[in-house]
């Protein structure tokens, strides 16, 4: 390999690995990748291991390719069934999976691949887990004519860059999860709050949640998956994860979870979690766990919004009255304060909330059933 293209091949690698952590270069990658191999065009297909929905993003094909493969064209895909069985790292020259006579009558290859330049494709799978399966493929038009053996060494050499990075990728995903769900404010609610995927792997836990865990009774680990401690329970438990996160017509749901006597059955809501995708990371099928147990020691209004806006006592007391509709004046007499206090403590408020006037404070205290209204 002459010195010019080992620079190339390594500033390619480098670009990789940029990509499995700012997803964002990876349209920049695959245009790379595409010349490396002397291609047209190149594709990232996501396929959801349990329904069989896929995605593609691509580049150097049609606009609308992405877009008609997410919504048809994956049904068409008669190369996924087979790499559906190959592991991670795996090379895919194609015609090792199927006989081109078969690839070439369906209609995946005449609807799809022939307009998107795709006729000759070669490839590698990057991931292949329980709940997702990711391939790079770089095709050629048909004048172009099959891949060389020396195309297929190139791929054999950043083939397993790419499958690093696609780790590293699906890593941070899962790590960025707990974020994207805000998770800094979930450990401050009282109520147990959990994020699963459709198999019931436990990807996000808040506190009370961690609490009632440790507790297992009513709900319990099984190898970091989320399971009814009751037999009884399990199967409709597990069913409504599953219908949740995979957006089934019957999209989650409520039960009981038995515990032992004679405390009360925990009160259960599972509803899905839309996660937004990224350019290397489909949105992965996700439940959000509600769990109530109805034995703990209520939190007062007022120390609900102490722990969700970080307010003093004071503070917390000031927000209530405002949310009764009492005046600043009457709260300073209630705290024994100045008018001048009580209106630095309303100006706290106002900063702590994000709020800007009292009546946008009250429709926040309202909105998050804070207010005591009895």
């Amino acid at each position: 390999m002459s010195e010019a293209r080992v620079h190339d091949f390594d500033r390619l690698v480098g670009q990789i690995y940029d990509a499995a952590v700012e997803p964002g270069r990876w349209p920049q990658v695959l245009e790379m990748l595409s010349d490396f191999l002397e291609g047209a065009a190149t594709k990232l297909t996501f396929q959801n291991a349990r329904t069989s929905r896929s995605e593609a993003s691509s580049v150097r094909m049609p606009p609308e390719a992405d877009l008609t493969y997410a919504r048809y064209y994956y049904k068409t895909n008669v190369f996924l069934p087979r790499i559906a069985r190959l592991p991670a790292g795996t090379l895919i020259p194609v015609w090792n999976l199927l006989p081109r006579e078969s690839y070439q009558r369906s209609e995946f290859y005449n609807d799809f691949c022939r307009p998107g330049d795709m006729c000759h494709p070669i490839g590698v799978v990057l991931a292949n887990e329980p709940d997702m399966r990711v391939v790079f493929t770089c095709g050629r038009a048909k004048t172009a004519g099959d891949f060389e053996p020396e195309h297929l060494d190139r791929l054999r050499r950043v083939g397993p860059h790419l499958v690093r990075a696609a780790s590293v990728r699906l890593r941070l995903s899962r790590s960025e999860l707990a974020r994207d769900a805000n998770a800094a404010a979930l450990d401050r609610v009282a109520q147990g709050v959990l994020i699963v995927a459709a198999n019931g792997e436990i990807l996000f836990a808040n506190r009370a949640a961690a609490s009632l865990l440790a507790e297992a009774d009513g709900i319990r680990t099984e190898r970091s998956v989320l399971r009814a401690s009751r037999s009884a329970d399990t199967t409709q438990f597990q069913r409504l994860i599953t219908a949740a996160a995979e957006r089934s017509d019957a999209a989650g749901g409520v039960m009981a979870l038995t515990r032992t006597e004679p405390r009360r059955p925990l009160s259960v809501l599972v509803a899905p979690l839309t996660i937004e995708s990224t350019w290397f990371v489909a949105g992965r099928p996700a439940a959000i766990v509600f769990v109530a147990d109805p034995d703990s020691t209520p939190r007062t209004a007022q120390d609900q919004l102490r722990n969700l806006y970080r307010l003093t006592p004071a503070e917390a007391v000031v927000a209530m009255a405002i949310a009764r509709g009492e005046g600043l004046q009457a709260v300073a007499d209630e705290l024994d304060i100045s008018l001048t206090t009580a209106r630095t403590h309303l100006q706290h408020i106002f900063e702590k909330t994000e709020t800007r006037r009292q009546a946008e404070l009250v429709r926040l205290i309202a909105a998050t059933a804070l207010y005591d209204r009895q």
